[in-house]
């Protein structure tokens, strides 16, 4: 093997390894923002497929869609169906319109940092399915 092509594709390893890395972290801290804003356990956000799980969930759907997801072609065309849902209920919440889901689907990073960190109250429409457990303080907030 030519010795530049192993330099090029270790460097290529050592890159997306650190962007794989820093787009994990930036994800962890706002969805951990996230969903201590709407009153739940932050730890969630860090553990893979389980945030998601917490995530449909908080936006009122069943968190067990995300194994209709490991379904090829239609499960996961339905998965994403209703992890959209989900992410309107959330920003619906957190007082945010619905054309604000566009920043979702074309700048995702930008809509978890907005919904994460700007000054919005968690107000939401829909009652979240949450177990109470998953609560900060225990208790299970009601829909306004």
């Amino acid at each position: 093997m030519d010795p530049a092509l192993t330099t090029d594709l270790t460097s290529a390893y050592i890159w997306s390894t650190v962007g794989s890395l820093v787009a994990y972290v930036f994800y962890g801290f706002a969805v951990m923002a996230i969903f201590r804003k709407a009153g739940l356990k932050g730890w969630p956000a860090w553990v893979p497929i389980f945030n998601t799980w917490r995530i449909l969930q908080l936006g009122g759907q069943k968190g067990w869609w995300i194994l209709i997801g490991l379904i090829p072609l239609v499960g996961t065309i339905l998965f994403l169906v209703f992890l959209i849902i989900a992410g309107v209920k959330i920003q619906t919440g957190f007082g945010k319109p619905g054309v604000f889901y566009l920043l979702a689907l074309f700048l995702t990073p930008v809509w978890y940092g907005i919904l994460a960190w700007d000054g919005s109250i968690w107000r939401p429409e829909h009652t979240p399915l949450v177990p109470a457990s998953g609560y900060a303080d225990g208790t299970t907030p009601q829909a306004a």
